[in-house]
């Protein structure tokens, strides 16, 4: 069964080798979207996300595809510039264990009171603002980078 990005994937896959199988990959050579074959729901589509991307372009209500803003892309997913980049994930994965660490240790806290779990509940709490200005970092730094290859110069 196929979750909604793969569904995506797969519709986006179909409607670029259209443009492909049409020939419509230069401005001089784009087509409308009944020429193409497209459904009704691609014009609605390029006016979100789709359009954003900058893959199919736009010219005087006929469409044609970027050949180099799609290899872009593809080299941005492979290069892991989207959502599921390593780094970040293993930085949530390590925060979310911090966070627990440090809760644990917070409640044992209230039944034992001892020094040494306090500055242990203290350093997990260090770690996890650590973790999460880390975490941030990067995500700001991946969204820049695909925010840029988003809208090119």
């Amino acid at each position: 069964m196929f979750n909604g990005r793969q569904r995506f994937r797969q519709w986006f896959d179909d409607i670029v080798e259209k443009f492909r199988q049409k020939g419509a990959v230069s401005p001089e050579k784009a087509m409308t979207i009944e020429e193409l074959g497209l459904p009704p729901r691609f014009e609605e589509a390029m006016k979100r996300r789709l359009g954003r991307l900058g893959v199919f372009v736009e010219v005087n209500g006929k469409y044609y595809l970027s050949e180099e803003r799609l290899k872009q892309i593809q080299e941005m997913r492979a290069a892991g510039g989207t959502g599921w980049n390593p780094r970040i994930m293993t930085l949530r994965i390590i925060q979310l264990v911090t966070v627990i660490l440090f809760a644990g240790l917070l409640l044992t806290n209230i039944f034992i009171q001892s020094t040494e779990l306090k500055i242990a509940s203290i350093a997990f709490l260090f770690a996890w603002l650590l973790i999460s200005v880390i975490l941030v970092f990067y995500m700001t730094r991946a969204r820049r980078r695909f925010r840029s290859l988003q809208n090119p110069l």
